[in-house]
């Protein structure tokens, strides 16, 4: 009987060689056997000998069981990069049907929606219902204050003395008056403001970790372009055809981008060219004053006690109308200054938009601020809000269709108007973030508001809008994220000018020992210790606070400079890789070219 190496067996992933003889006779083939069912009882053996060395489930208790399991969840998450669930099939029901551009604008009102429900559950937990609760619903019915319809869209009368506006909410609430209102209500505003903006800071550092690994030079731009810049959800013929004149476009961009260092002008039309654009500018300056100018006088020729059209509506219906009719002013100005890029040329042009508005907002608060001389300033503030809210929202509406079913009766289509849609939708959120501190009811409006564009916008453009020449893309949005941030900075500084500096005799501050918001704190630490409240003055006194953002801005500076250079990084190893992978492709044609040998050279 011969022998040899036989049979290989598999146990627990393992690998295996039993060396034993070819089973010939029965009872050959029986030892076999046996020694089979030996072999994997062992091999058995040893495999839960090791699940039971390496089960670290085993060991853990049952609350240390749950925090394990939650956080292998949440890796799992991370890991998957699941998309949110949230509008996702409308989202990509727009995005096959208009391009993924098209989607971009709605995936960033739902980033808004989510913002907002944050802040909405915020006010709601710690503000809106304590005091709702405890609130004393019969000071609001009276003879002469009785409820209308119009006060929906006034914000006045039985509406204004409620739990919806600063006005309505006391100093303490509760059934032994324990619970701080005036220290809940500014919290929760601050809180909500901060956390919002760590979130829009966070989604922009996610973009700038993808654009990382991404192509930086122009040239090699030219090739994913060409390979990779085909938008593959589309799947109606007019968005193919408005993708393939957005990609010639994007070429037509690209190769001015790498021939315009290389285009001399000469001095006459360098003059011509800087000439006009300064023409551009100054057009653009008297825009923007003129607004400024025509805010101010509405606003100062109204009055908070009047009773017309002109002093309920004037100041909205009138910012309203500026930042609706002056950015269309501003976007024929490009007309003029031959911008040699396109992309360049879009960029000015919604960086003029974007100024133009935050200025003209800025303008209608300070104006506010200073014209108001009623005995609750900031329940009139709030009631301003409110209305430009409403307003706002017919407004971002209007912007975004530009009578699209009108022109569908006609068997036209107009384009989709992506930048100025999002400028309004920036703008609008710049609104609520203000308002918000004088009419807690923002919130909710601004979910129903979005709530509303996403389901009237959704409808409306896939059957009256056609896709935009002008294409972005839908997972990257860091040059809006970047807009939003800054409107929220703006809105912080505005809101602790008003915290600080502006006197407040009525809502949850109308306490004689609250000459201002801030001076929560002061109430507050007058029960601490000398100690305790040194530190806290020094935390908040200039020579700490100066050189702390000194150092804040150095550290953002440090961390550019990294990015910058781990980019440079990623893109010299990226070049070495593929120089790498050329020579070892080389190095094998060369093999075998050398170890191929020709029958003449075998004999």
């Amino acid at each position: 009987v011969s022998t040899q190496s036989t049979g290989q067996l598999r146990a627990g992933g393992r690998r295996a060689t039993v060396k034993r003889k070819i089973p010939v006779t029965l009872e050959e083939q029986e030892d076999a056997e046996e020694e089979v069912d030996d072999f994997y009882e062992m091999e058995a053996g040893t495999s839960n000998n090791r699940m039971r060395r390496d089960n670290v489930r085993a060991k853990l208790g049952y609350f240390a069981l749950l925090l394990h399991d939650l956080r292998i969840a949440i890796e799992r998450q991370k890991k998957e990069r699941n998309e949110f669930k949230l509008f996702l099939k409308t989202i990509k029901a727009i995005q096959g049907e208009l391009g993924s551009s098209t989607a971009a604008l709605f995936l960033f009102v739902r980033y808004l929606l989510m913002i907002n429900i944050f802040s909405a559950v915020l006010w709601v937990g710690f503000v809106i219902i304590p005091q709702a609760i405890y609130f004393d619903y019969t000071s609001l019915i009276s003879q002469d204050n009785r409820f209308a319809s119009k006060q929906l869209f006034l914000g006045d009368g039985m509406i204004a003395d409620s739990w919806l506006f600063f006005k309505g909410y006391e100093e303490t609430v509760g059934s032994n008056y324990t619970y701080a209102m005036y220290v809940a209500y500014m919290l929760v505003h601050l809180c909500s403001i901060i956390g919002v903006f760590f979130g829009i800071l966070k989604t922009i550092g996610n973009d700038i970790v993808r654009e990382g690994s991404s192509v930086g030079s122009q040239e090699k731009s030219l090739a994913m372009n060409l390979f990779c810049g085909w938008d593959y959800s589309i799947n109606s013929n007019e968005a193919i055809k408005k993708q393939q004149k957005a990609t010639r476009s994007n070429f037509k961009d690209l190769l001015c981008e790498l021939t315009s260092s290389a285009k001399k002008r000469t001095k006459k039309e360098i003059r011509i060219m800087y000439a006009l654009r300064s023409l551009a500018w100054f057009i653009w300056f008297i825009l923007v004053g003129g607004a400024i100018a025509a805010i101010v006088i509405v606003v100062d020729s109204t009055s908070s006690t009047g009773t017309s059209f002109i002093n309920v509506y004037g100041p909205t219906i009138a910012l309203t109308l500026i930042n609706s009719g002056v950015p269309f002013l501003i976007q024929k100005l490009t007309l003029i200054e031959n911008y040699d890029i396109g992309r360049t040329e879009q960029y000015v042009t919604i960086s003029r938009v974007y100024v133009m508005r935050m200025i003209s907002l800025c303008t209608f608060i300070v104006t506010l601020i200073d014209s108001n001389e009623d005995d609750c300033p900031q329940l009139y503030w709030g009631q301003e809000f409110y209305k430009l809210c409403i307003i706002n929202t017919a407004s971002m509406l209007a912007i975004l269709l530009k009578y699209p079913a009108f022109l569908y009766l006609l068997d036209r289509r107009n384009e989709v108007d992506l930048p100025s849609s999002l400028m309004s939708l920036i703008y609008f959120q710049g609104c609520i973030w203000f308002g918000n501190l004088f009419c807690p009811l923002l919130s909710f409006m601004a979910i129903i508001s979005n709530l509303l564009y996403f389901g009237v916008g959704s409808v409306l453009i896939k059957k009256c809008c056609q896709p935009p020449t002008k294409r972005y893309n839908s997972q990257n949005s860091r040059f809006f994220n970047t807009f939003l941030a800054l409107t929220i900075v703006i809105m912080m500084a505005l809101t602790c000018y008003v915290i600080v500096a502006v006197p407040v005799e009525c809502g949850p501050y109308s306490s004689p020992r609250f000459e201002v918001m801030w001076d929560t704190m002061s109430v507050l630490s007058s029960g601490w210790s000398s100690s305790v409240t040194s530190v806290i003055g020094t935390i908040a006194s200039a020579p700490f606070i100066v050189p702390l953002l000194f150092l804040l801005f150095v550290t953002i500076w440090f961390l550019d400079i990294s990015r910058t250079k781990a980019n440079l990084k990623f893109e010299i190893v990226s070049t070495e890789l593929n120089s790498l992978r050329l020579e070892k492709a080389k190095y094998l044609k060369e093999k075998r070219s050398s170890s191929h040998i020709s029958p003449t050279q075998s004999r």
